[in-house]
């Protein structure tokens, strides 16, 4: 059987690929459309970026519920546990740093997609990314371009929103409704597809307030001004919970270092 499988430098982290490229650099922003209340990309690597984005073969890197301020969908907590992965998953079981890798996409986004637990998550991921993976894996061994290969995957049928030329890789389309079950979706056909009970999608709020997601950021300069942000939290989304104390002790170390 064809591997579609990453194989990634043991030396490269999912840390590398958080300093990288994702949708704040694309500058894209997707609106669900009326009464959709999650959508979002899953994201697949051609193998043929620079650093972590380079390896031998076509991988899955994740399914992002587009929030804040990259577009309109709810963040929807999950409805049973919100428990860590704690196993490698089929579709990232080849990177050696699987449990990591998939421990900062599930803080980040996979809190974010409605579904019931982590292993809810990612078996969705793995099976949506299974049947683009199938068709990119033939382009990479012919040598095929990122815009080539973007090209096969919307000739197969497959809705390609965006491509990330930095890293190259490719984005489709996806949304769930209130069930919190993805399926690819041109963002034109999500109201039709993945329409929802509640009236109309919720983005993230601008400001923070307890126990829900802020604003989208990447560093605590994102969350600077915004209203009772105090920080940018792990989980890529700004918060009004100050920093723990052994975290404060640590920046006041390295402070007067």
């Amino acid at each position: 059987m064809l591997s579609v499988l990453s194989t990634r430098n043991a030396t490269s982290t999912w840390a590398e690929k958080e300093r990288t490229g994702g949708l704040a650099a694309l500058g894209k922003y997707m609106d669900c459309g009326d009464s959709v209340p999650l959508c979002g990309t899953l994201t697949l690597e051609t193998g043929l970026g620079p650093g972590a984005y380079g390896h031998g073969n076509v991988s899955v890197h994740g399914l992002w519920p587009e929030v804040g301020e990259y577009g309109t969908s709810r963040c929807i907590q999950p409805s049973g546990s919100a428990d860590d992965p704690t196993t490698a998953y089929s579709c990232y079981a080849d990177d050696p740093n699987a449990l990591d890798f998939e421990t900062h996409e599930w803080d980040k986004h996979g809190k974010c997609a409605g579904v019931r637990d982590v292993d809810d998550f990612f078996g969705q991921v793995c099976a949506l990314a299974k049947s683009p993976l199938a068709t990119m894996a033939p382009e990479r061994a012919a040598g095929a371009s990122l815009s080539d290969t973007a090209d096969a995957l919307t000739a197969a049928g497959f809705p390609v929103w965006d491509t990330d030329a930095e890293n190259s890789q490719v984005l489709l389309s996806v949304c769930a409704g209130d069930d919190g079950k993805w399926i690819f979706a041109e963002q034109s056909q999500m109201p039709s597809l993945c329409k929802g009970k509640t009236p109309g999608p919720a983005p993230s709020p601008p400001s923070c307030v307890p126990g829900v997601h802020g604003p989208a950021c990447d560093t605590d300069a994102d969350c600077a001004g915004k209203p009772n942000c105090v920080r940018c939290a792990h989980s890529g989304f700004c918060t009004d919970e100050p920093p723990a104390a052994r975290e404060a002790a640590a920046a006041a170390v390295e402070a007067a270092a």
